[in-house]
């Protein structure tokens, strides 16, 4: 039987492209593989009776008996090979194990959930599931909580089916965000001092084990020097958390992974509080709108955990807009203003309350356009503007002039009887 190309490989790569009878090495010869005992004279085709050979040694051998040196050397190489892809095949396993036991306890509690009353029709995992179930595994989410995590997702019957393993993952996120939390309070109520370097080493370390350790130097030393620069600015925590971004997206800038970590986390805080609110994921043109807000904002500087609130909030209203905790100048940088939403959602309320469904993106423009005209005027009261807001709202009316009265409330106030409520 002839030496399979798979078997020549091996044997060139356990010789280490060298020949075994004179030690020259390619390129410098042409190398081929070799019978230490010839087919001739009763040789195998097995790996103790194959070694790597230049074609002069292997011509000049021909079917000539080898020496008893050469073959209980092979035979040692190979036993030395042997063991050696044993040894490395263990060490994957075990490197292995630890994934594909928090792997199996994720699909486990969620083959406890069905579809409707069939215990066989499962809900659908997405194709990538398994690495962002590796993603919460190296983020620290325990075994023990996937449980509580998919239990409080299947449960929600708002969720689509197709919805439910990115709604578990929305929760996952926040689960992740309480647990950094309390490791944060925990090693701010221990003592011992943490330096630049510690940090810095550590965030090394995150950023090389998602990496699986494959960075040049020149890499390297980049991604070291602007964690440095980092931890000028921000605690441990965000560094490491850079460090993690920066290897899952591709990135040798630690500053520029935290401002995409950043961007991502309050745009799922959006997307989520949506998905709570609706059932269903917003469009894409609302998505895109939102996520320029949050870009324009971070970009400014405006601190991540209130535009993460504002974000927040607005999913959970079932808007585009940001506004919840901003300043006035922070709105501005946006182009909205807090008074237009607030009453925007005035009016959506009420809209929803007489139709069954909430206003169409369209129809939210058309009302925005005409609160821009009542805004140019700029001699309504707030409280009459709010009435006016709900009353066009219950009719599905996006022009909110025509049923805005001038100062009815101060009217109203003043014909109130002081002194009591009677």
């Amino acid at each position: 039987m002839a030496v399979s190309k798979r078997l020549r490989y091996e044997i060139l790569r356990r010789d280490q492209h060298t020949c075994h009878y004179c030690g020259a090495s390619a390129p410098d010869v042409k190398l081929t593989v070799d019978h230490v005992a010839p087919v001739a004279l009763g040789g195998t085709d097995t790996a103790d009776n194959l070694v790597t050979s230049c074609e002069p040694c292997n011509s000049g051998k021909s079917s000539a008996s080898p020496d008893a040196h050469h073959v209980a050397g092979v035979a040692d190489d190979a036993l030395r090979w042997a063991d050696a892809m044993k040894q490395a095949a263990d060490n994957l396993r075990q490197q292995e194990t630890p994934r594909l036991e928090y792997r199996d306890a994720f699909l486990a509690e969620w083959n406890r959930w069905h579809l409707g009353k069939d215990s066989t029709k499962k809900v659908p995992l997405p194709d990538d599931w398994k690495q962002s179930v590796e993603r919460f595994r190296v983020a620290g989410v325990p075994t023990w909580l996937w449980a509580d995590i998919v239990d409080a997702a299947m449960a929600n019957q708002k969720v689509k089916p197709e919805n439910t393993f990115r709604y578990i993952c929305g929760i996952a996120w926040n689960k992740v965000t309480a647990l950094q939390a309390e490791a944060r309070r925990i090693v701010g109520a221990q003592a011992s001092p943490v330096t630049t370097d510690h940090v810095v080493e550590a965030a090394m370390e995150v950023w090389l084990n998602e990496r699986s350790g494959k960075a040049g130097d020149d890499m390297a030393s980049q991604f070291r020097a602007s964690l440095a620069e980092l931890h000028d600015r921000e605690d441990a925590h965000r560094v490491l958390q850079a460090a993690q971004y920066a290897a899952w997206f591709g990135e040798t800038d630690a500053t520029a992974a935290l401002r995409a970590a950043d961007q991502e986390d309050a745009l799922q805080q959006w997307t989520f509080a949506w998905l709570t609110a609706t059932g269903d994921y917003p469009d894409e043109a609302r998505t895109r709108s939102m996520q320029a807000q949050i870009n324009t904002l971070l970009e400014a500087d405006v601190y991540v955990g209130r535009v993460s609130r504002a974000a927040a909030y607005a999913g959970s209203r079932r808007v585009k807009y940001l506004h919840f905790g901003l300043s006035d100048a922070e709105q501005q940088l946006i182009g909205m203003h807090g008074y237009f939403i607030r009453t925007l959602e005035i009016w959506a309320e009420a809209f929803q309350a007489t139709s069954g469904r909430r206003p169409e993106l369209s129809e939210q423009n058309a009302f925005l356009k005409a609160m821009e005209r009542v805004g140019q005027d700029g001699d309504f009261l707030v409280a009459d503007v709010h009435h006016a807001a709900a009353a066009a709202g219950a009719y599905q009316d996006p022009d909110i002039t025509t049923c805005l009265t001038r100062h009815l409330s101060a009217f109203e106030s003043a014909a109130r009887p002081t002194g009591g409520d009677n």
